[in-house]
């Protein structure tokens, strides 16, 4: 059934296709096991993932990409948002994010929010069209009583090069609390780093926030949800716990992709660094399935690294905090500094993936994460995401033909106009 409708003078085509299949059931019995054929356990025969893929030890340096400014000397968080990559400081620093520039590490605008205040910012996240900034570090005694996440639309930010330094206003800032549901009320401080209510990680997924915890007694890691994104106060819900035995520091999920990284790191020794690869998983949960460790290196090469996101459903950025201590009688000076990943020689399966995260033509090459548009007709292993700038939109301007197999998904609340024929084989 195809449906061609107009609005603001635009030709929409909007194409249904029903498929009725008449069959046969036949009962067969499924069988568990790793369906990875990366893992070292790899089952061809097994037709349920059942969460067994156990790996080879891998190991990984992601590429210097350049010193930061002294303006992000404790930078904790990262996010990629509106083509341009955001940052801001640990516990102390300005209730500001930042729009930092990925070739030098300079600051391109500096965002304050009015109203808020840092007291132990950790994470910040986007769900494509607010920005989200946690601040519910909790290592100094693990009894805070006011962890908040802020959150505010991409567009109270204005132009950047009209505006290097603006501000949010506090009327557009909505203010979530929540606590755990698994702490003892009232909270109970304990000694510096030695609390299992500490949060660094955090993505919004779904109309959901789900935070990360940092496990200083036990190397572990509980994802927690909160099951809005509107304000108010709620309590944080107990999903699962896995055993990462480093203590967890940042998260992000890639667009397009079942997959989600946690980053850490380990107190003891020179601190080494693990990104931890999480993919089909299902049914809400993201331990339950594909777990993969890739050991990165110590402190004296990653500093001490807190921020981690994607720009594109396979690669992005991680950045450290400047570190400086004396381990056994050597002195370690790591400035603060960003570095890039990619992730594709560790996980089976990604689709590719072409992201429109501009605004306007179809046909214009930067209005593509990395510049890169998709072949018409698109392949039955690709997708499209149609992700426009908040406040903007996408124009097909081209023919473009879907290939049987290949997904087209358009963000939430985001605008894609089609005045030629998008045609889906």
């Amino acid at each position: 059934m195809t449906k061609i409708f107009s609005i603001k003078g635009y030709r929409f085509i909007c194409v249904c296709i029903i498929f009725l299949l008449a069959t046969t059931s036949v009962a067969t019995a499924q069988v568990p096991g790793c369906i990875d054929p990366m893992a070292n356990n790899y089952n061809a025969a097994a037709t349920v993932n059942n969460g067994s893929c156990s790996y080879n030890v891998t190991s990984y340096t992601p590429p210097l990409k350049t010193a930061l400014t002294d303006t992000l000397v404790e930078t904790s968080g990262l996010q990629w948002a509106g083509n341009s990559l955001w940052s801001f400081n640990d516990g102390g620093g300005l209730a500001a994010i930042y729009r930092v520039d990925t070739a030098n590490g300079s600051i391109i605008q500096t965002v304050h929010l009015q109203g808020a205040s840092n007291i132990d910012w950790e994470d910040i996240a986007f769900d494509g069209l607010n920005f989200y900034i946690g601040d519910f570090g909790n290592n100094a005694d693990g009894a805070r009583t006011d962890l908040t996440i802020y959150k505010f639309p991409f567009t109270a930010i204005p132009d950047q090069n009209n505006f290097p330094v603006a501000t949010i206003p506090s009327s557009a800032i909505s203010i979530i609390t929540f606590t755990y549901g698994d702490q003892p009320q009232p909270t109970q401080p304990t000694a510096a780093n030695s609390t299992n209510f500490d949060c660094e990680a955090m993505l919004v997924d779904e109309g959901k926030i789900h935070l990360f915890s940092k496990r200083w007694l036990d190397n572990s890691c509980t994802h927690y949800q909160i099951n809005d994104t509107v304000a108010g106060n709620y309590i944080a819900t107990t999903v699962e716990t896995l055993t990462t035995n480093f203590l967890v520091t940042a998260a992000d999920k890639a667009p397009g992709q079942q997959l989600v990284v946690l980053l850490g790191y380990q107190t003891n020794g020179t601190a080494n660094h693990f990104m931890q690869l999480l993919t089909a998983y299902n049914n809400g949960f993201y331990f339950n399935g594909n777990k993969r460790t890739i050991n990165l290196p110590d402190v004296t090469v990653m500093g001490q690294a807190e921020g981690i996101c994607f720009r594109n459903s396979n690669a992005g950025f991680i950045s450290n905090e400047k570190f400086m201590r004396t381990y056994m009688g050597f002195p370690i000076n790591i400035p603060q500094r960003l570095r890039s990943f990619d992730i594709r020689n560790f996980v089976s399966d990604l689709r590719a993936t072409y992201i429109f995260s501009g605004n306007g033509n179809w046909s214009a090459s930067n209005n593509w994460t990395d510049h890169t548009l998709p072949l018409s007709p698109l392949a039955g292993n690709s997708q499209v995401i149609v992700d426009p700038l908040p406040g903007g939109y996408c124009l097909l301007d081209v023919p473009f033909t879907l290939a049987a197999g290949a997904a087209f998904k358009i963000g939430m609340g985001k605008q894609l106009m089609i005045p030629n024929n998008l045609i889906i084989e």
